[in-house]
């Protein structure tokens, strides 16, 4: 009988988680793989199972390391969160700082880090008899039809279900809320005190190649700037010879007969 009965609270509980995913990735901003993200951090609420009895489920955060200040450490940013989530009315059963890592052949590098917190629920946790009672008698005064609960015949057991359903409803968006709020007040005082973060510079277009030179030009010569050439100098005229005038010979004197 405890077995089934813990698979049927396990069948109806985890019904309940998936409302709730759903009620707040319809609220805030819904992400892949049933996440949901509430002012930049991703939170994740995952599958309930039993342990010794108990119902345990884990609620997690994602460490907004790219809005903290560069000297804030994420394992002083899990420590403060942690700190504020013990003083909340339902305190996580454990907490732990988890830290995906990728890898691949060439190269390891780390993903994310989340900041995980455990919740255990007893089953006295999650309804009394005297509250089964009340919700009877309610629903027999004003004639309200109990809900149908497959595989479950008395009125008794289908509202035990149903009270079920609604505790987890209650419990865990009161725990998501609690580390909502424990975020933001953590992030909001490390930034108080530290250093901003600047947004990320836009990266730069990747520069064109160059095209390749087919063959390498030789160097030009410098152009020498043409001198105008220096008038000619004018020779001098030459002197035309005097032409000398030649003596008449004189003449032989006629001799007298």
């Amino acid at each position: 009988m405890g077995a089934l009965k813990d698979h049927l609270f396990l069948q109806h509980i985890n019904k309940s988680l998936e409302q709730v995913r759903a009620e707040l990735r319809v609220k805030h901003t819904s992400k892949k793989e049933n996440r949901f993200s509430i002012k930049g951090i991703t939170y994740e609420i995952g599958p309930c199972k039993v342990e010794n009895a108990d119902f345990v489920f884990e609620i997690s955060s994602k460490i907004p390391q790219d809005m903290l200040p560069r000297r804030t450490t994420i394992e002083k940013y899990f420590r403060e969160v942690v700190k504020l989530m013990n003083k909340c009315a339902k305190r996580p059963a454990e907490s732990k700082m988890e830290n995906i890592v990728q890898s691949t052949a060439e190269v390891e590098y780390k993903e994310r880090d989340y900041v995980k917190l455990i919740y255990q629920y007893k089953e006295s946790d999650l309804y009394t008899m005297p509250e089964v009672e009340k919700r009877l008698k309610h629903h027999y005064a004003k004639r309200i039809p109990i809900p149908d609960v497959p595989g479950i015949a008395t009125p008794g057991g289908k509202i035990v279900l149903l009270l079920v359903e609604e505790a987890i409803n209650e419990f865990a968006t009161a725990n998501v809320m609690d580390l909502v709020k424990a975020n933001e007040t953590v992030k909001s005082a490390l930034v108080a005190k530290g250093e901003a973060t600047p947004p990320p510079a836009p990266k730069k277009a990747a520069a064109k190649p160059k095209p390749k030179a087919s063959a390498k030009a030789k160097p030009k010569a410098p152009v020498k700037a043409k001198s105008k050439p220096s008038p000619k100098k004018k020779k001098p005229a030459k002197a035309k010879p005097v032409a000398k005038k030649k003596a008449k010979a004189a003449k032989p004197a006629k001799r007298k007969k």
